[in-house]
């Protein structure tokens, strides 16, 4: 399993809705850690989005943390 996190932000690739406007090159923040279906595949529920979507349409964004010296 990926280990989506809840809080988590995402970028959907390699699907048809990765090219619906509404979620091109977007980060989506994941509302649920990941888990398996009923069918044994991975999946999370994200914000905007109805229902849960399968994990391998998504590719986790890292976050840079910024050190500010002072």
């Amino acid at each position: 399993m990926k280990n989506i996190k809840k809080g988590d932000k995402v970028i959907m690739h390699s699907c048809g809705e990765a090219n619906f406007p509404k979620y091109k090159d977007k980060k989506i923040e994941c509302l649920s850690d990941s888990f398996k279906n009923i069918n044994g595949i991975e999946v999370v529920f994200l914000n905007g989005v109805s229902g849960y979507f399968i994990c391998k349409y998504l590719k986790k964004v890292e976050l840079k943390k910024v050190i500010v010296k002072q």
